[in-house]
Order: structure tokens, then C-alpha cells, then sequence
């Protein structure tokens, strides 16, 4: 189950997903849903003007699913199904550490030609109990320095992991 709380005095959103966590986004966030679509185990968030977008998604782990290949494809075949015309082009992978566990990192930029958008992202892999579980970041502004990728990766800081 998913629950969305609204904490008016701090003008936030908490986020509480069962068996993963919770994720705190800025007043102007909302679930960027489109009808038809499962969003079981996908969650996106949105903000406009400059367009940045959160998603998380969590499937079952595998000892095969944390690599720079199935983390590529897994990435794009979901960005195709929720973003149709969105392609990517991963330009660094890194394993680094998030509140004490390994995470593997992708960077790169992405593009949408019909709507005439690009940015950079940058996604967010690791093994939480039975799920593999992504968090990624995106922004149409400038490189993975801009001000929207620093918002986001404050977002990605405020995701706690049940335990």
C-alpha cells in the first residue's frame, strides 16, 4: 500500500510505501499518473517549470539484477512503458554506498524527441530485503550539477528504508 500524508506546516509530502520506505518531497510535487497504467510497483513524481521528476520502482531481487546491463535495460524498457519516446545514453556507473548499503549509480542524459525534451538523470540501484528497489532522478535543465539535480538528490537523501 502507498500512503501520501501532507505535512502543511512544513509544506512537504511523506511518502510511505509498505516494505520498501518513505520519501519526503517539497510542496509542488504530485503523482505524475496516466490512466491505463500499473503503478503496483512504479511511483512517479513530478514538478514543473523546470520539469524534475522522482520515480521509484521495486520488483523482487535476483543475483543477476544489480549490473550495469540489466540496470540499463530494466531502466529503459520502464521509461519506454510510463515515458513513451524517452531513449538514454548512460555515461558513468559507480557503486557507492547509501545509509549503509551498496548502491550502484547510473548517470547519463535522456531525450524525448517528440516533446522536444532532454536532461540528465541519474538512477539509484540497491537490494532492500527480497526487492530490488530504484530510485531515479531526472531534470530537463542543464547537467547533473544544476540546481534541479541538487533538489533532487535532497529528495533521494530523505528516502528512509523500512527495517
Amino acid at each position: 500500500m502507498i500512503n501520501i500524508d501532507l505535512d502543511l506546516s512544513n509544506k512537504r509530502k511523506i511518502t510511505t510505501i509498505d516494505y520498501i520506505g518513505s520519501v519526503n518531497f517539497p510542496a509542488g510535487y504530485f503523482a505524475h499518473l496516466i490512466k491505463g497504467l500499473d503503478y503496483t510497483t512504479f511511483l512517479p513524481f513530478i514538478i514543473l517549470k523546470p520539469q524534475r521528476l522522482v520515480f521509484i520502482y521495486w520488483q523482487p531481487f535476483t543475483e543477476d539484477c544489480l549490473n550495469l546491463e540489466y540496470l540499463s535495460d530494466l531502466r529503459s524498457r520502464l521509461v519506454q512503458k510510463y515515458y513513451t519516446g524517452d531513449t538514454m545514453r548512460v555515461n558513468d556507473y559507480t557503486i557507492g554506498n547509501f545509509k549503509g548499503k551498496t548502491a550502484h549509480f547510473l548517470e547519463g542524459i535522456w531525450e524525448n524527441r517528440k516533446y522536444r525534451l532532454k536532461g540528465s538523470f541519474e538512477l539509484m540501484a540497491l537490494q532492500h530485503e527480497n526487492f530490488l528497489v530504484l530510485f531515479d532522478i531526472e531534470a530537463t535543465i542543464g547537467n547533473l550539477q544544476s540546481e534541479s539535480m541538487k533538489e533532487l538528490k535532497q529528495i533521494r537523501e530523505s528516502f528512509t528504508l523500512n527495517v
